[in-house]
Formats: structure tokens, C-alpha cells, sequence
């Protein structure tokens, strides 16, 4: 496959800035896989497993939302925070996870409910792409 130019950055860094073959994110329309030459294209991502084709082989990182830009020259992902499958803190998942629950099951405020919603989702996520649920 023909290699193509990916960036992903966070607040905090650049979490990715190489190469890459192809890429899978899931956006609020379905699923997408991006390979070099793909037309401009923007949308945003959820929360999910994110899929970076390197050297031929899948490495996947848990999202937790954003935006994707694909141009001819090169794909840009902006989100709050990404990270590799094997660098998840487990326990800090199941934390984040039970915190959430814990929260969803009170009587909160719309926003706190949706912001709990938000935690519990990216909790899970994380819990799937580390392989734990």
C-alpha cells in the first residue's frame, strides 16, 4: 500500500507524526478506512478504537472523540486525548468505569448526566481496546 502522512494531536502532544498505510476510525456516520489519495474529507470521531496501519501491521489506540481532516497531502486528527492500547492503566479504566455508573445512577442534572455518559463511554473504551471487556 501506498504510505500517507498522519498527524494526531492532543492538547498535551503530538501523539503521532509519521507514516502510516491506512487508517480505521469510526465517526458519528459509521465506520471509515482512509488510504493514500482518499478525496478531502473532514468528520468528527467517537469515542472508539482507532486503527493505524504501520509497517504493514494494525496498531490500535482508544480515541476519545475529535476531528479528522484529510487532504491530499496528509490526514490531521485533533482530539483530547488518545492512547496505545498497551500504555492503558487498566485499574484507572475500571475506576473511571465504576465512577461513572456510580454517577449515572444519582439523581444528576442533565449535564452531569451527559458527562457521566461521556466518562462511562470513554472508560469502556479504553477497557475494550486494552483487551479487558
Amino acid at each position: 500500500m501506498t504510505p500517507f502522512d498522519l498527524k494526531i494531536i492532543t492538547p498535551e502532544k503530538t501523539f503521532f507524526d509519521g507514516s502510516t498505510e491506512q487508517i480505521v476510525a469510526k465517526t458519528t456516520s459509521g465506520n471509515v478506512g482512509i488510504l493514500a489519495g482518499h478525496s478531502p474529507y473532514v468528520a468528527n470521531i467517537v469515542s472508539s478504537p482507532f486503527r493505524i496501519m504501520i509497517d504493514g501491521e494494525f496498531r490500535t489506540a482508544a480515541i476519545s472523540g475529535g476531528l479528522m481532516k484529510v487532504s491530499q497531502q496528509e490526514v490531521v486528527v485533533v482530539t483530547s486525548a488518545i492512547e496505545w492500547a498497551d500504555e492503558i492503566d487498566v485499574a484507572r479504566a475500571e475506576r473511571a468505569k465504576a465512577l461513572a455508573e456510580q454517577k449515572l445512577k444519582e439523581n444528576a442534572s442533565r449535564k452531569e448526566f451527559d458527562r457521566a455518559e461521556q466518562k462511562l463511554r470513554r472508560a469502556m473504551n479504553r477497557l475494550v481496546v486494552a483487551g479487558k471487556k
